[in-house]
């Protein structure tokens, strides 16, 4: 017995990144994006590396969910960017570890007042680690640079 096997299936985040206006939740909420990410989808790598979407996604793993969303979507949210900033996928690391703004945005997360979350601490270990491992030489000279305007303000 053989079965028909359709071999021109368009993923369902094609087809979300085919919408005008698609956002970055209604991406995270497909169960697929991860796979879709990790097989390299030019369309959604391109969609992601976007400065918006990536200070999205560094937002995410470093600021606490609001309070009021749900409990099943409040760390959904955070743990798919986490996955989604970690994935062995170049062109995303390249855009994170490249851009200043982006580096500040994530190492903001140390300056928050005490306790920091747990959860989110994770994230930022997970990412930060993936970063140093990945692009070392722009992470070392980020430090640098903010280690010496720290010196300076002194």
């Amino acid at each position: 017995m053989f079965w028909k096997f359709d071999l021109n299936t368009t993923s369902h985040v094609d087809k979300l990144l085919d919408k005008e206006h698609v956002t970055l939740q209604e991406l995270m909420d497909e169960d697929d994006i991860l796979q879709e990410c990790k097989a390299q989808n030019q369309k959604l790598l391109d969609f992601l590396c976007r400065q918006q979407c990536m200070e999205e996604l560094v937002n995410l793993i470093t600021q606490d969910p609001p309070l009021d969303m749900e409990e099943k979507v409040r760390f959904k949210y955070p743990n798919t960017a986490c996955e989604l900033l970690t994935c062995d996928v170049p062109q995303i690391s390249d855009r994170l570890g490249e851009d200043e703004s982006l580096l500040n945005l994530l190492y903001d997360f140390l300056d928050q007042e005490p306790p920091l979350n747990p959860l989110l601490a994770s994230f930022f270990s997970k990412t930060i680690g993936n970063l140093i491992a990945r692009k070392t030489e722009q992470v070392m000279i980020h430090d640098a640079k903010c280690i010496g305007q720290s010196l300076m303000t002194l």
